[in-house]
């Protein structure tokens, strides 16, 4: 008893929370019939015929009326096999409870339309949406039929939209609408003509309507026409320029591809000369890690190895393992300005001094962890000011141009395409333009001085995997305190890093720097700590229809 009233304590909640979700039917509406009989009081009695498909539970079906300004709709009533089923209105929904499990059911709703339809001095009108973009759910295939009070002749018929080039006039003088299948979203008006003569009740308006629905017939066939030529030029224009922009998008990556392989072998070639020693300094030790292992955010990792970079450099020196003090050596490079600043300056104690603990602490506080975040940010946008300075990358205006122009002139005719209703051109034109316009965005390739510097951090870490110890002391000081800064950053899993392996090396060398007695996993780990309350504070902060039917009438089917 106990774990049957959790579960339906359960089960409300999740509907309390969740109604949405939990009151979802999976359903398809697979025929539709509409009959539309008058009267000569220019009352419509409509019936539908609806068949779904189930799959799942279900309580019922919905049915949205939504009337034309000056019109109304009155005695809804639903049945299945002719017996009545229970229905409740809500505004301008109409509910028909009938539940189930997995079935194919046809629900009959009948109701009635009042002052719909308009008597001109030469004709009776009926224009009426049954379904508009309002409605949510498709029609699998849609009959609409239109029946005068009696047999008559001279019945007219217009559809627009969905039901356009859809209308036929029956032997008796009824118009017949065969949409097929009709999306969800779209709209369908029908528009009727019948003979004067059928409603003798109804007040005459001053004015015409035939005269109307000739002119509106002419319109939809210049229209049809011209979407026709539309098409036709359309397809014509796509058959030119897409196989052309396909052949030059093709030929730039072929280009660039051959172009990249033969400066990266050039580089390998060069790299493998250089021997068992680390690259030259051409950029400062963070440049080269955000450009060879580049990531969208400050790892761990890539923040220790700045620190340490600065203690290489003097400008840091290491009291203990978590304490840092700052000296009169001038940065060499804007970042690591904005470093120096962001650990003293924003975090530091006043007093020339950080610690790694006093920073963890201090980041717990939502506000100080935005400003480490932004700092950090800020700080990694300079490193790529230094790396976009050093030409690593070589742009190509011309080819990059040409993209851009290509893939402008594509995204604009595949609007072309889609008013066209070229659709497969449309499907090909889209990602043809996105590819042009993102490769135009993104083309900058390595230059050869970028590629020779990926090659030999490649070709050092390579051999470093496999050194032994009389290896690591015979490269020089520089060369031994780059590469184990280099390996830090960069968190190789290849390389049997050294923590242990090189410790017997580094009180084996007088000249290695006091840092090098700290276990730097003792820095990764209070920046990893940094980083996650920034992340933390960040999330937090951030956590923070009218119908297209003709008058305004409309409607749709669902299910609940």
């Amino acid at each position: 008893m106990t774990r049957l009233i959790r579960t339906i304590l359960t089960a409300t909640l999740l509907l309390f929370l969740f109604p949405a979700a939990a009151m979802a039917v999976d359903f398809e509406i697979t025929d539709s019939t509409i009959e539309a009989k008058m009267d000569k009081s220019g009352r419509v009695n409509v019936t539908e015929y609806h068949t779904y498909q189930f799959d799942g539970d279900f309580n019922g079906v919905t049915r949205m009326l939504v009337p034309k300004e000056g019109t109304d709709i009155s005695g809804f009533n639903a049945f299945e096999n002719g017996k009545p089923l229970k229905t409740e209105r809500d505004g301008e929904l109409y509910k028909v409870f009938r539940g189930g499990e997995d079935e194919k059911v046809t629900i009959e709703l009948r109701y009635v339309i009042e002052d719909s339809v308009i008597l001109y001095e030469d004709g009776a009108e009926f224009y009426w949406p049954f379904f508009d973009d309002r409605n949510e759910a498709d029609y699998g295939r849609m009959i609409i039929t239109v029946a005068p009070p009696e047999p008559a002749t001279g019945t007219e018929v217009i559809g627009y939209d969905e039901a356009a080039g859809t209308g036929t006039v029956e032997s008796d003088g009824s118009a017949r609408f065969d949409l097929g299948h009709v999306g969800s979203g779209e709209n369908g008006d029908i528009r009727v003509v019948f003979d004067v003569s059928l409603f003798p009740s109804l007040n005459t308006v001053s004015g015409t309507i035939r005269n109307t629905i000739a002119d509106e017939r002419a319109r939809l066939a210049e229209e049809q026409e011209a979407a026709e030529a539309r098409h036709r030029n359309a397809v014509l224009i796509g058959n030119i320029m897409l196989p052309s922009a396909g052949l030059l998008l093709l030929a730039v990556g072929w280009i660039e591809w051959k172009s990249a392989r033969r400066k990266r072998e050039s580089a390998r070639l060069k790299a493998e000369e250089n021997g068992f020693r680390a690259p030259d300094e051409t950029i400062s030790m963070p440049a080269a890690l955000q450009f060879t292992a580049t990531a969208i955010s400050a790892e761990p990792e890539r923040l220790s190895a700045a620190l340490l970079d600065l203690i290489r450099k003097g400008q840091v020196v290491q009291v203990t393992e978590t304490r840092f003090e700052e000296t009169d050596q001038p940065s060499e490079h804007k970042h690591e300005e904005i470093f120096r600043s962001i650990l003293f300056d924003s975090f530091g104690d006043g007093t020339g001094a950080f610690d790694l603990d006093e920073l963890k602490r201090r980041t717990e506080d939502d506000e100080e962890a935005s400003e480490y975040s932004n700092r950090v940010a800020e700080w990694m946008g300079t490193v790529a000011e230094e790396i976009k300075e050093a030409r690593l990358r070589e742009a190509h205006p011309g080819t990059s141009g040409l993209l851009v122009l290509t893939g402008s002139v594509l995204a604009g005719t595949a609007i072309y395409f889609g008013i066209s209703g070229a659709l497969v051109h449309l499907a090909i034109a889209i990602p043809l333009a996105a590819g042009c316009l993102i490769t135009a965005a993104f083309l900058r390739p390595l230059s050869e001085k970028g590629h020779l510097l990926r090659e030999q951090w490649r070709t050092f870490t390579g051999k470093l995997d496999g050194a032994g110890i009389d290896d690591w002391k015979s490269l020089p000081r520089e060369d031994r305190l780059r590469g184990y800064i280099y390996a830090i950053g960069t968190k190789n899993k290849h390389i049997d890093l050294p923590f242990a392996r090189f410790a017997e090396t580094r009180q084996a060398s007088p000249e290695a720097p006091v840092f090098f007695g700290y276990d730097p996993l003792i820095m990764n780990r209070s920046f990893a700590v940094a980083g996650k309350h920034a992340a933390h504070s960040s999330s937090s902060s951030s956590s923070t229809s009218s119908g297209g039917g003709t008058g305004g009438g409309g409607g749709g089917s669902g299910a609940f």
